[in-house]
């Protein structure tokens, strides 16, 4: 959970109950979390607006894939598959080829 480690929790909560208090702890948690709702709305907001911005093309479009190692590693890996089907057809061709300009050995 965001690299924190339970001992690291523990200190933060530890210091939460003691900067805030023991009595106003749990409000504090209330307006936590509705802080926490109000941005996954905000967040998901703005992920309708620019996919709707975007057009039809990009319906399936997701937060992670806008990290750039990931776009890269999605294009990368059609351009693999791209090149792997060229490659392919290539060797077919090649195969065909090969096949069609075999000598004769009665004309050696």
């Amino acid at each position: 959970m965001f690299g924190i480690g339970f001992e690291k929790l523990l200190v933060l909560a530890i210091l939460a109950l003691v900067l805030i208090g023991p009595d106003k702890l749990p409000q504090f948690a209330v307006d936590a979390a509705k802080f926490l709702q109000k941005v996954r709305g905000y967040s998901r907001e703005a992920m309708t607006e620019l996919k709707g911005s975007l057009g039809p093309e990009f319906a399936n479009l997701e937060i992670q894939d806008l990290n750039p190692k990931t776009f890269l590693a999605n294009h990368l890996d059609d351009i693999v598959k791209d090149t792997d089907s060229i490659a392919k057809s290539t060797a077919a061709d090649l195969a065909k080829i090969k096949e069609q300009t075999k000598i004769d050995p009665d004309l050696l």
